[in-house]
């Protein structure tokens, strides 16, 4: 959280510090860097400014805490050394040191009003309204061990080292040349005309012999192996299953629905619209020429209001923000213009256009509806209760069959699924609620365990492991079947690429795409594509390959989703103009420049670092990095 605080505070610049500039020493080096000398209570420094070894274990620890929490496992200490952790730390804080020095060196300072805003601003400490929150504040810096006075410093040397930061960045941008180049390579397209093969369906392959057969069998025996099998008993209590069995009473039904009549009422909506006057006065003359014979539409025009601003919308009472104004609109007549009303804001003269009247459903319409809310209002009632009873009597050693006898449940046996849903025959389990979780826990159980239920929002799965067939190789005879399925599909995918290698052969050759297209009974299809495809029957993968073909070369391209090829020639190499004045919509032209923002911030702050030396402790840092301390 720590490191979560240092990035809100300081915006765009923590960026660079946490990101571009926290280095490893394999972009710094090691030896013209550190030097060792120094106060035991200090772990290092640069010119004046000095980094205490309470300071560094703090960020140590809390880069430590935080990488655990990433990895949601304990990142040990000595996994910790192996990695470079504190030096990286530690040059992160040597980075900022630096910054520091140039700071006091300008002379520059942060007003309290600016760190103020700089902390009242940042997104961690919003609460629910959306604004700075004491409270969020208080709780952050309590769980980050820090007082208030601790962040403020902290904050202010942030937006301190930013005024440098900011003014060696501002005004970065991507150079046109290579924003151009960019824009050319992105927007590069070719041209190409194609013939569509599509890929034979593997059972017009002609059968393989049986030796071909055995071969291709040693060949992938290990993708012939018969993966582990498990026998299941599994027993299901379903809330849905229980509502669907529930009885309600026509009483309950009834009563449920007078107590709750409001929700099956559409109420009345109108469609409204209004003309906002600056006073009382001038909406009273507007009326007036109305009730002469002017229409409303002229005192739109007179007011310079489109229909579109004038229409309300099609509204309930309840959705109109002005009281007075909803009661006068509610009352009027249909195509009725009203008096001058006074309304919370404004003075307006209302038309209703359009009245929906209030609609009412009826006991008999909703009857259905009512009994399955009642039903499954007692069904997730029940189910809890009934899933304590089941437990109990797992505990007291009855097995899956004597308790579903007893609940009246069906006790189901999946003679034999691997970890994955299949079957033997290759097919997938089906009806099992929360099935992927089952499946996990019992491939993670033993035969004869008692095993918790697996639970979901609206089901419980308990299961027993009856028998374990472990995973094997299949022999030959087994699988037969499979290995020719797989030897057809192989072959049809083998055939097509041969097909379209004769092809490319005879147009090189000196054959035209159309003279080839008619011998093959196929269309000579156009398109255009970018690298990134997306044009009508190109892919991404495919489109790289035609990207590889110079124009008037031929070429094919890989396997679609559905296995078809496309045997092309490109026909052209088209390219956008570039204007550097236009709007970049990529995104690139921005990631570019900070980028190139980092770049120099990286430059200045290696100057710094070469110009003003950096003495460490190393016997200090060892002993928080390597746990003597701390």
């Amino acid at each position: 959280m720590l490191q979560l605080l240092r990035k809100g505070a300081a915006g765009w610049v923590a960026k660079v510090f946490l990101g571009v500039l926290v280095l490893s020493f394999a972009v710094w080096g090691v030896a013209d860097v550190f030097r060792t000398g120094g106060s035991a209570n200090v772990a290092a420094s640069v010119g004046e400014q000095q980094i205490p070894l309470e300071t560094f274990r703090r960020a140590y620890q809390g880069e430590l805490r935080r990488l655990s929490e990433e990895a949601k496992r304990p990142i040990t200490p000595e996994i910790a050394r192996m990695a470079g952790l504190g030096d990286r730390v530690l040059n992160n804080l040597i980075n900022e040191a630096a910054l520091d020095e140039s700071v006091r060196a300008f002379g520059l300072s942060v007003s309290d009003d600016e760190v103020a805003r700089e902390i009242t601003g940042d997104p961690i400490f919003r609460g629910p309204t959306g604004g700075f929150d004491r409270a969020q504040f208080n709780s952050i810096l309590a769980n980050n061990n820090l007082r208030e006075q601790d962040y403020v410093l902290l904050q202010r040397g942030f937006t301190s080292r930013r005024q440098i930061t900011d003014a060696l960045t501002d005004g970065v941008q991507a150079p046109a040349v290579l924003r151009e180049a960019v824009h050319a390579f992105e927007s590069e397209s070719r041209t190409l005309s194609y013939l569509t093969l599509q890929q034979e369906a593997p059972a017009a392959v002609p059968a393989p012999s049986e030796a071909q057969l055995k071969s291709f069998y040693e060949e992938h025996k290990a993708s012939f192996a018969a993966p582990e099998y498990r026998k299941l008993a599994t027993l299901t209590l379903d809330a849905a299953a229980i509502a669907a069995s529930k009885q309600i009473p026509e009483a309950q039904l009834r009563a449920y629905y007078d107590e709750n009549h409001p929700r099956y009422v559409t109420a009345e909506k109108r469609s409204i619209e209004q003309i906002a006057y600056p006073s009382l006065a001038d909406a009273k003359a507007a009326s007036d020429r109305i009730k002469a014979g002017g229409l409303f539409e002229q005192e739109m025009i007179a007011r310079k209001i489109t229909p579109q601003d004038a229409f309300l919308g099609d509204l309930t009472k309840a959705q109109m923000f002005d009281k007075k104004i909803a009661d006068v609109a509610f009352a009027l007549q249909p195509n009725a213009v009203s008096e001058p009303v006074e309304g919370a804001y404004a003075t307006v003269l209302l038309r209703v256009t359009g009245v929906q009247q209030q609609q009412v459903r009826r006991f008999e319409d909703v009857r259905n509806d009512i009994r399955k809310v009642l039903a499954e209002t007692q069904a997730r009632d029940e189910l809890r209760s009934r899933h304590d009873a089941i437990d109990e009597a797992r505990l007291g050693g009855q097995t899956l069959a004597e308790i579903a006898k007893a609940q009246n449940l069906t006790l189901r046996t999946i003679d034999a699924v691997d970890a994955s849903g299949l079957d033997p025959a290759g097919k997938p389990i089906t009806g099992l609620a929360t099935q992927a979780d089952v499946l996990k826990a019992a491939f993670e159980a033993q035969v004869g365990s008692e095993n918790p239920a697996v639970a979901t929002g609206e089901a419980y799965v308990w299961h027993d492991v009856l028998q374990v067939s472990p995973a094997r190789d299949r022999t030959f005879e087994e699988a037969k079947p499979l290995a020719e399925t797989r030897w057809r599909e192989e072959q049809a995918r083998k055939r097509l690429a041969t097909r379209a290698d004769q092809i490319i052969a005879e147009l090189t050759g000196g054959k035209t795409l159309e003279q080839v297209a008619q011998a093959q009974k196929l269309e000579v299809d156009q398109t255009e594509t970018t690298r990134l495809g997306g044009a009508p029957a190109v892919t991404q993968d495919q489109a790289t390959a035609i990207f590889q073909t110079p124009v008037d070369g031929f070429g094919k391209t890989p396997p679609g989703a559905d296995g078809s090829r496309l045997v092309f020639k490109v026909t052209a190499e088209n390219t956008r103009p570039f204007d550097p004045k236009a709007a970049d919509t990529t995104g690139q032209a921005a990631k570019i420049a900070e980028s190139l923002g980092g770049d120099v911030v990286t430059s200045f702050v290696r100057k710094l670092r070469d110009d003003l030396g950096a003495r460490v402790d190393q016997g200090a840092v060892t002993r928080v990095v390597g746990g003597g301390e701390g």
